[in-house]
């Protein structure tokens, strides 16, 4: 029951991360939220609406911090992200710590865009 970490390509240690994962693509993310997975953007809700990935949802982190937990089955792929990583991560652990069993911190924005992500704005609606 632990969180997994997007693979790096540099030479980091990270000790939550499985080294013989294969690179996650956001291709692979959109398959997965068809298929029920979820992708929850966990920025402020004016993050949000500044800019967000398709099919994200936005669960800002304070409403994890409530104990406002998402109504899905705990071994759901729930995919988390914010802008930089750092309340991406304090969601995975309340996600974790609240019994979800596939729960995958995706980190920043930039971190998604660098697997194929692409932010949709309102100049692009």
């Amino acid at each position: 029951m632990s969180i997994q970490s997007k693979p790096t390509d540099d030479n980091s240690s990270n000790s939550e991360a499985t080294s013989d994962a294969p690179k996650l693509s956001f291709s692979t993310i959109e398959s997965d939220i068809q298929s029920g997975a979820k992708l929850l953007d966990v920025r402020t809700a004016e993050e949000f609406a500044a800019g967000h990935f398709a099919g994200a949802t936005n669960w800002p982190l304070q409403n994890l911090m409530d104990g406002k937990l998402p109504n899905v089955p705990k071994d759901t792929k729930i995919y988390v992200h914010c802008r930089t990583g750092v309340r991406s991560a304090q969601a995975a652990q309340i996600l974790t710590n609240n019994g979800f069993t596939n729960v995958v911190d995706l980190h920043g924005l930039t971190d998604i865009e660098n697997i194929g992500g692409e932010l949709i704005t309102s100049a692009d609606a």
